[in-house]
């Protein structure tokens, strides 16, 4: 008898942890979203810091944080190197995602398949891997789509262009300006696109917005400390 009474005190307490364990790890699909009324255009709280919605899709929003929230290289050392090798992307993916966010607002934050293409300008290598990140940096191709071009970029896409051509400055150059979040100024934004790689190891670089607005394709070296802008997919 005395076996019988143990064994099931053994089974009440494995089942009440099995319970108190499920009520604990609910998956972000059973709570009701608190961003289910974001909307292409709003500024919503994540972090503790702002982030605007520039896309809604298939019960997700895309958004970009506000400001620029910290200056870093985007690898650490100058060589050619694919956005999912990159040292900026396990940051964004690590550290600063652990550091960030909130355990309820992580439940939220969708890991979502990144397109790395190529240069649409140069054809230099964006090494054709995709990606799966919970955050990642917008590509020219995305800063096209979302703050606008005039045409400059679709005109020499596929051209591969052998010298480097101007910035591409337009009437939508105010809408790509982003702040420093410390200091409240204007500053160049890192993009994942790959830039202009001739000598891959002295001019592997990757393509930025600056302090103007300028879309600068042909890009910046990879060990500059750039402005960090990052973007992820939120479950509404």
């Amino acid at each position: 008898m005395k076996c019988l009474a143990a064994i099931i005190t053994v089974l009440t307490v494995t089942l009440l942890a099995t319970a108190c364990g499920a009520e604990n790890n609910v998956s972000s699909e059973t709570i009701d979203s608190p961003y289910s009324s974001a909307a292409v255009g709003d500024v919503i709280q994540l972090g503790g810091l702002d982030w605007r919605v520039i896309d809604a899709q298939d019960n997700m929003v895309l958004v970009l944080s506000e400001r620029i929230l910290s200056h870093r290289r985007w690898h650490y050392e100058q060589r050619a190197i694919t956005w999912g090798m990159s040292d900026m992307r396990e940051y964004l993916n690590g550290p600063f995602f652990d550091d960030t966010f909130t355990e309820e607002e992580k439940a939220f934050i969708v890991p979502t398949t990144v397109i790395n293409n190529i240069n649409p300008w140069f054809g230099s290598a964006g090494y054709g891997l995709d990606t799966i990140d919970r955050v990642f940096l917008l590509s020219v191709e995305e800063v096209v789509q979302y703050f606008g071009d005039s045409g400059q970029l679709s005109y020499w896409a596929g051209r591969h262009m052998t010298s480097i051509p101007g910035p591409i400055m337009d009437e939508y150059n105010y809408a790509r300006i982003a702040t420093y979040i410390e200091t409240d100024t204007a500053s160049w934004w890192w993009l994942r696109t790959p830039g202009r790689f001739v000598n891959p190891r002295e001019d592997a670089s990757a393509s930025v917005v600056s302090g103007a607005g300028d879309l600068i394709v042909y890009g910046i070296y990879l060990v500059t400390e750039g402005g960090v802008r990052p973007a992820l997919w939120l479950r509404v």
